[in-house]
């Protein structure tokens, strides 16, 4: 009696997918922007967000993947630089980094704020912890 109850449940949990890339302000370039996140094998989740010329994108590597994260920031680094050579481009794969970027996405700064917020994240990524 419990175990197709299980397994129903079981089958339910594993089919709900959180979204795995979240691209917050100027949308207009979203579909690219995925699409070379999603190139990266390595990347499990990120949000991007955009305001004027300045681009924060930040990344959760995978697991196994941990052990080369330094290399993957800067193969990342170096793909969004020369794809995008008029932004101000920031990547990392840092978690403070991440959730910071998820709060803003889920609080919806305004725009005077937003460009603050993104320089004040690129400080608190340079901080050591």
């Amino acid at each position: 009696m419990m175990l197709p109850l299980f397994v129903c449940m079981t089958l339910l949990i594993g089919c709900t997918e959180k979204e795995k890339f979240i691209v917050y302000g100027s949308p207009q370039n979203e579909a690219e922007l995925e699409s070379v996140l999603k190139e990266e094998k390595s990347v499990e989740k990120s949000t991007v967000i955009q305001y004027d010329d300045k681009m924060l994108v930040a990344v959760q590597i995978k697991p196994l993947k941990k052990w080369n994260t330094t290399k993957i920031e800067k193969k990342l680094q170096k793909k969004f630089d020369e794809k995008y050579p008029s932004k101000e481009v920031f990547v990392s794969a840092d978690y403070k980094i991440f959730y910071e970027a998820n709060k803003i996405k889920k609080d919806q700064l305004e725009d005077n704020k937003l460009s603050k917020k993104i320089t004040e994240l690129q400080k608190l990524a340079k901080e050591e912890t």
